[in-house]
Formats: structure tokens, C-alpha cells, sequence
């Protein structure tokens, strides 16, 4: 079943490798393929292999997470998980990863996820290259160090203590970014001339814990830094560049949190028009709105319970969800 799997969905992408000029080189970037459900507690297996062909490079297993709608236990599920509350940034799956764990353990503990590109990288190419991470609640620490490693062969390793791997990433995170939001999903993009025949990317963090940029928020249960990760992409742009109209990039909402009125701003993509639906927390829907040209709108949500909500957003060639609080 998991060889199916693999074959179909390198099938499906080198399709569209022929059909479209710009294509994903990440195959399953948006993790919405598995060969098997999660349903274990990612503490004690790792998961991210059932969103195949993912891997986590620790031998003989790690334990990078993955979190899939699929899920009823909560433990794996989306939108709520061991690492707390998040919807996924497109579709019904996306990974986790620990970046940073107690700076007083004398040890250095990180997780990784790791994926063979569809094709190997060509040398000059200009790629872009971009995902998108949201800190988990479940851990007390925000960071910044976050990055994708490029590498021409597999990446593995087998240090007992899952340490840093020692490598630098070509794509990271600004260190004066720190990843501090548990409501949205930050963007980390970048530009990278390949030096050719990059086949393989490893995402998480390559700083050692002394040099790391973090901050401690609150008393949260676990004394480590949580990070979700969605919608990975590597896509050669020398080109043909990227579209400025781009839903994902452009979208803001403020203030979040909120108490009555919520601005919804569309940027440049403002001239297409718009779907919004707002749900909470069970699914169920409470509000169905469509725009056609507006570039900004308000929604008054003064009529609604105090607590979270997902409201998602399609123009019709994209789909993103934010995770929206009214207090």
C-alpha cells in the first residue's frame, strides 16, 4: 500500500510537472496524503512516515509528528492535537516538530523532517522557496531558528540523543523573527541559488541551543519550543517567476485577538473574489460571506460566544484558514 502510494503521488506530480510552468518539487508539501491514520501518542512513535514519502533522518526512529483531520482521538488530530489547537494552514494535515527543549538538560534534543525532492535541483537555478510554521501552546518556549537544509544524498543520523544536526541551512528563518504566534501561520520564504544536484531538504532547527534566539512565554506544561509545519514548497523560479497575487502571502486579520469588529484585508489580491466562512471549534458554520471586489471588510462577530474560531478564506485557486480568537 505505501509503494501505491508513492507511486501515485510522484505520478501525479510529474503530470503536472508537464501542465503547469510552475511546479512543487516537494512531493505531499501540503501533508494531505498517508498511508496510515495517526492515532498514537507522537511522544513514544514518530508519525511523519505515514505522510509519505516523509521521513524523520533520526536511525533506527525519531519522533516527528504528524497530525491529520483523519484523527478522532485528539492526540494526532486537526485542529486539536497533544501540541494544542491549530487548523491546518490548507487542507486536513500538517507535521510537528520539537526545535528546542529545556536549556538546563544536558542534552540538545531536536526533531527533523526530511522528503526527497521530485527532481534534483539544476546549478544557477533561481528557487523559491517557502512554508509555513505556527507555534504550538503546548510548549513555553518561541524561537526563531528554523530552517530547510538542502542536501545532494539522504541525511541520516543516529546520535542517541537526537542532537543538532550539524549542517547549515540554505533557507532560515531572521533571527529577529521570533515564531511567537500560536493563532496564525507565519510564512518563512526565501530565494536560493542552487549549486546543483540537490535531491534531498531537511527542515528544523540546526542552531545549537546557545546560540539560539528564543523567548520563555508563560508556564505552559512542557519546557520546549513546538512548532507545526505546512505547505512546503520549492519551485524554480528563474524564469518563470511568482504570481504578486498570492492569497496566502497577502492575507491579514486584525486585531487577533478580537472583541467585535474583525478587519479582513485581502491586499493584492482584493480585484478576485472571495469566499469566508466562520466555524468554531466543532465545525459547525456560524457565518457565510461573499465578496466580490473589496479589498478590505469588517466582520462584526459582537453576536458571537467568547472562544475560538477558523475562518477560512478561498478565491478560488487558493484556500487558507486562521485560527481567529474573541475575548
Amino acid at each position: 500500500m505505501r509503494n501505491f502510494f508513492i507511486l501515485f503521488t510522484t505520478f501525479f506530480m510529474l503530470m503536472q510537472m508537464n501542465s503547469f510552468a510552475q511546479i512543487n518539487l516537494v512531493p505531499n508539501g501540503d501533508f494531505e496524503v498517508y498511508d496510515t491514520c495517526p492515532s498514537i501518542l507522537p511522544l513514544i512513535n514518530s508519525t511523519i512516515t505515514y505522510a509519505i514519502p516523509w521521513f524523520q533522518p533520526y536511525i533506527p526512529q525519531g519522533s516527528t509528528d504528524y497530525n491529520n483531520a483523519c484523527d478522532t482521538t485528539n492526540i494526532c488530530s486537526v485542529p486539536v492535537n497533544w501540541g494544542g489547537i491549530q487548523m491546518a494552514h490548507s487542507g486536513n494535515g500538517y507535521a510537528g516538530i520539537i526545535c528546542l527543549i529545556d536549556l538546563q538538560s544536558p542534552t540538545d534534543y531536536r526533531e527533523y523532517m526530511e522528503v526527497e525532492l521530485l527532481d534534483s535541483l539544476e546549478m544557477g537555478h533561481k528557487y523559491c522557496v517557502e512554508f509555513y510554521v505556527s507555534r504550538g501552546e503546548v510548549g513555553r518556549y518561541a524561537m526563531s531558528n528554523i530552517g530547510i537544509y538542502f542536501s545532494d544524498s539522504v541525511v541520516l543520523y543516529s546520535n542517541p540523543f537526537f542532537g543538532v544536526l550539524n549542517y547549515v541551512p540554505q533557507i532560515e528563518n531572521l533571527t529577529t523573527n521570533l515564531l511567537t504566534d500560536t493563532l496564525n501561520w507565519t510564512l518563512v520564504s526565501a530565494d536560493f541559488i542552487a549549486s546543483g544536484g540537490e535531491k534531498f531538504i531537511t527542515i528544523g532547527s540546526f542552531t545549537p541551543k546557545a546560540q539560539c534566539t528564543y523567548l520563555s512565554i508563560g508556564t505552559n506544561p512542557y519546557i520546549l519550543a513546538y512548532y507545526y509545519i505546512d505547505d512546503v514548497s520549492v519551485i524554480d523560479c528563474s524564469s518563470t517567476g511568482i504570481p504578486d497575487n498570492n492569497l496566502s502571502k497577502d492575507l491579514e486579520l486584525y486585531p487577533n485577538p478580537v472583541k467585535d469588529l474583525l478587519t479582513v484585508k485581502f491586499g493584492n489580491a482584493g480585484s478576485n473574489f472571495h469566499n469566508l466562512t466562520l466555524s468554531d471549534l466543532t465545525g459547525k458554520i456560524i457565518l457565510h460571506k461573499h465578496v466580490s471586489s473589496e479589498k478590505e471588510i469588517q466582520l462584526d462577530l459582537s453576536a458571537y460566544p467568547l472562544g475560538m474560531y477558523f475562518l477560512m478564506v478561498e478565491d478560488g485557486k487558493e484556500m487558507v484558514t486562521k485560527k481567529i480568537v474573541r475575548l
